[in-house]
């Protein structure tokens, strides 16, 4: 699992130093990654890993969309728990 994230962390980077690309594009291609990404991973858990995967990525999800809103708690909520 750890070359499968890693593997995605170096193709964030990658993108994130293209400059040629529209932000946009370079949006879409990270989304992909990471679709691609939680797919390998899902391939690679039972299905009782899956589940607590999925909440994982839930919370994280969650987490994301707060701290791009805003939340109740402002700035003093922290990243997701890591598993």
């Amino acid at each position: 699992m750890q070359d499968i994230l890693q593997s995605e962390h170096s193709q964030m980077e990658s993108l994130r130093q293209d400059t040629s690309s529209s932000r946009q594009d370079r949006h879409t291609k990270m989304m992909d990654i990471h679709k691609s990404t939680d797919a390998n991973i899902r391939a690679l858990l039972d299905p009782t890993q899956q589940k607590k995967w999925d909440e994982m990525q839930a919370k994280r999800e969650q987490w994301g969309q707060n701290r791009r809103h805003g939340s109740p708690d402002g700035d003093r909520q922290g990243p997701p728990p890591q598993q």
